[in-house]
């Protein structure tokens, strides 16, 4: 399935991601600062997640889910990797941060940046 085909749905709109940590106990997170980059890619901006980052170097496998206000929405399951210079920090920076904006958690820039790499999306309503 194709992210692009979902731009509207996922960009700019809240996230849960779903992660393992090292002892197999899951974490839930919220994001906003999400963006599709192509097909089968998505950026998310971390401002927070310490929890969400640590498992991600231990364990890419992630599940997020996004939905709108009539509950019409996807589950996404793909590998993540976290970034915090390059290409991508620099997106988010740009992207999420780039009229000096501030987080509702104070940040003025991002602390990394997600990528998402899908391997499957399953739409439900």
């Amino acid at each position: 399935m194709n992210l692009l085909e979902f731009k509207d749905l996922i960009d700019n709109r809240p996230i849960h991601i779903a992660t393992v940590n090292s002892d197999n106990n899951p974490n839930l997170s919220v994001a906003s600062d999400v963006r599709v980059l192509g097909e089968n890619q998505l950026i998310i901006s971390v401002n927070e997640m310490i929890n969400t980052q640590k498992n991600i170097e231990y364990n890419s496998n992630v599940v997020i889910t996004v939905f709108n206000e009539e509950w019409v929405g996807l589950r996404i399951f793909g590998k993540a990797k976290l970034y915090t210079d390059g290409e991508y920090y620099d997106f988010c920076n740009n992207t999420f941060f780039g009229n000096n904006e501030v987080s509702p958690f104070g940040a003025t820039k991002p602390k990394g940046a997600i990528v998402v790499t899908t391997d499957r999306v399953e739409e439900f309503k």
